[in-house]
């Protein structure tokens, strides 16, 4: 079987009892062999701030299954998002799960790909990039790691409920420059440019003298119920639906007869 690489991003899960959390907890099961690369473009968690108890408790068994992919040789490749962050200390013991602070280079399969979660393409979003640099800077993360976790948790609540009062639905100005920051990296070379962030669901090929390269975006999958698959020796990517996974986990319908 030849191996593949899988993209998710923005699930945005709350915690054990979100049927998409459970749905996750199979596909991980179910999709990923022994080879595969494993790629979070961010904003898995609705919350998760530094190596918390708090969080880690809440998401356990995903935890440990990103745990024990080592023993089955998949890698784990997670940009944080603007809901997850300061996670460099959760895997520090897991050399197969990597960490990254917001965008990171790779190559495979003789192919370049571009990642970045996105949330800095618009730097024209003022407010929403000086609540980042607060959220993000060295004092705040030395305050993060001294309080408890409890008190994380709640502040960070709030937080993520100021960023989504800053992330609303995409304009055509927003849309328009994560396509040119893709066709620029393109045109630097890569292959591939995945990003999430936006919750706008895109799939373009740009064209750049005689190099043509792939701008992906998974959306939001709660709407989109979309994942990527790229597999060995495939020239592109394919938007796949999370519908097979999700169908079982939704209530029945009541019988009326």
């Amino acid at each position: 079987m030849p191996k593949k690489i899988i993209i998710l991003s923005d699930l945005h899960l709350w915690g054990a009892e979100d049927p998409l959390y459970r749905a996750l907890l199979k596909f991980n099961t179910s999709k990923l062999q022994s080879g595969d690369q494993l790629f979070i473009v961010g904003d898995l968690f609705d919350l998760f701030i530094g190596n918390k108890a708090v969080f880690a408790n809440r998401f356990a068994e995903l935890i440990a299954q990103f745990r024990a992919f080592e023993s089955t040789g998949v890698e784990v490749h997670y940009i944080e998002g603007n809901h997850d962050f300061h996670l460099e200390g959760l895997f520090e013991d897991c050399p197969h799960v990597k960490i990254y602070a917001d965008q990171m280079n790779f190559e495979w399969d003789g192919r370049r790909f571009h990642f970045n979660h996105g949330d800095k393409i618009n730097w024209k979003d003022f407010g929403y990039q000086a609540f980042r640099l607060f959220t993000r800077n060295l004092l705040t993360q030395c305050l993060i790691e001294a309080l408890p976790g409890t008190w994380v948790d709640r502040i960070g609540t709030k937080m993520s409920k100021t960023s989504r009062g800053y992330h609303v639905a995409p304009t055509d100005n927003t849309v328009q420059l994560f396509r040119n920051y893709a066709c620029e990296q393109i045109s630097n070379g890569f292959d591939f440019v995945i990003m999430g962030h936006s919750h706008h669901l895109e799939d373009i090929r740009f064209r750049v003298e005689n190099h043509e390269g792939q701008y992906v975006n998974v959306g939001y999958p709660r709407k989109h119920k979309k994942y990527l698959e790229l597999l060995e020796g495939q020239k592109f990517f394919e938007l796949k639906s999370w519908d097979d996974l999700l169908a079982p986990l939704r209530p029945s319908p009541v019988n009326q007869d």
